[in-house]
């Protein structure tokens, strides 16, 4: 019976390719981890916010001004804020008279509702994610939060 010696067959070129594969696919998985997380941080600030300065508006209803109300949803925003696109502060957030549904009552203010009436804020923005391309993401994405609360008309 004869041992047959198998010989060491050296292939670095496939090491390579195997390697850049790998990291390759690995790195796009991370990199969407992280802008997935950073897109869900931004839309959560928003809807904090939203809720905050309907919770403000609600509770300031006949002394408070538009211009206080988004001063409150945009110091709750926070770094939020630097993730939307245009965002500024009097364009971006709204707030309005609302039914039910959070639908903008025309003709009605929202400082003067009566007690039990509705008022919603909104705030939209436009997320734009760090690697679109790199993703095969869109460029941008419109979000919107919207909170609607029932005036304690104090």
């Amino acid at each position: 019976m004869r041992i047959r010696c198998v010989q060491n067959q050296s292939r670095p070129g496939a090491t390579l390719v195997e390697t850049a594969l790998v990291i390759s696919v690995t790195l796009m998985i991370l990199f969407g981890i992280f802008e997935y997380g950073r897109f869900v941080m931004t839309k959560q600030l928003m809807d904090n916010a939203a809720r905050e300065g309907a919770r403000w508006a609600v509770a300031n209803t006949y002394s408070g001004t538009t211009a206080q109300v988004q001063a409150v949803v945009n110091t709750k925003l926070g770094p939020a804020a630097n993730q939307l696109v245009g965002y500024s502060q009097s364009t971006s957030i709204t707030v309005n008279a609302a039914d039910s549904s959070g639908n903008t009552i025309a003709g009605v203010t929202w400082s003067n509702v009566a007690f039990g009436a509705n008022v919603s804020v909104v705030i939209t923005g436009t997320y734009k994610p760090i690697l679109p391309t790199f993703l095969f993401m869109n460029s941008t994405i419109t979000l919107t939060a919207k909170s609607v609360m029932a005036s304690e008309a104090n």
